[in-house]
């Protein structure tokens, strides 16, 4: 509506800018032929009357073609937040239905990579990850940590409430870890971190971020997990002894902290 206003506005100064540019001309040749000097002072006024009009013709043309390239704009960047949005939907869905959500009664999910329940990857893909991650850590002069968590009080607990526990541990362990990690699920209440060119320091920074995610989640004031950490090269120098002393750290943790909230790292070897 701003749009056809302002051509509309154009287009009679335009008009009215041409009209006194030809009346300007008009006297401007009568007072020639007549020798006026009057005249020719009234076609000087027309010709500066026309002139201004056309500067303020060129003044709001100008205005409009800003008004169009910042219309244009807010039109690309909705854009971009739109796609975004869908973007950030289509991921959530995909996590949805990974995990299982509404999924029919009776459907088969055992061959899916990742557990429906937790939205963490199948325990029977840790071996090849974790031997391929030391081996290319082997090869790159890199270390490796491997981080067990456990929820806490839930030994117990009901089928249903274990499952939405890990749900949520799943969740904020995906949201915690980069991209090159990997997790996975072990057993009903563990997760399974795998972290690349982590070193001990930086594990435990990692461990102690998800535990803060997940007091600050939906579930935070009933949920706390325990943590075991073991490194490459530090404490083993292969995937299953990883697996076996970050293990036993777990249960350090749990041992020291009473099975509450506490983190652990393995011992030095002998």
């Amino acid at each position: 509506m701003k749009a056809t206003k302002s051509a509309g506005t154009n287009y009679r100064g335009v008009v009215a800018c041409a009209a006194l540019a030809v009346v300007a001309l008009v006297i401007g040749v009568t007072a020639v032929i007549a020798d006026d000097g009057v005249l020719g002072l009234v076609a000087a006024v027309v010709g500066a009357a026309a002139a201004g009009v056309g500067a303020l013709v060129d003044v709001q043309r100008t205005r409009a073609e800003d008004s169009l390239w910042e219309a244009r704009a807010q039109a690309r960047h909705l854009r971009r937040e739109l796609d975004a949005a869908e973007a950030a939907l289509a991921e959530e869905q995909a996590i949805a239905d990974a995990r299982g959500d509404d999924l029919p009664p009776g459907t088969n999910t055992d061959d899916w990579e990742l557990d429906p329940v937790s939205g963490l990857l199948r325990e029977r893909h840790l071996p090849v990850v974790l031997q391929q991650v030391v081996a290319a850590a082997r090869r790159k002069v890199q270390p490796v940590a491997v981080v067990f968590w456990e929820l806490d009080g839930l030994d117990g607990a009901a089928r249903d409430a274990r499952e939405q526990a890990l749900t949520a541990l799943g969740a904020v362990a995906w949201r915690t870890l980069r991209e090159s990690d990997a997790v996975f699920r072990l057993g009903d209440v563990v997760a399974v971190g795998v972290l690349v060119d982590t070193a001990e320091p930086g594990a435990l920074i990692v461990a102690e971020r998800l535990r803060d995610a997940l007091r600050t989640s939906a579930v935070g004031g009933s949920l706390t997990v325990s943590a075991g950490i073991a490194c490459y090269p530090t404490h083993a120098l292969d995937a299953a002894e990883l697996v076996s002393r970050a293990g036993r750290a777990l249960e350090l943790a749990r041992r020291e902290g009473h099975e509450r909230d506490h983190i652990a790292v393995a011992e030095q070897p002998a």
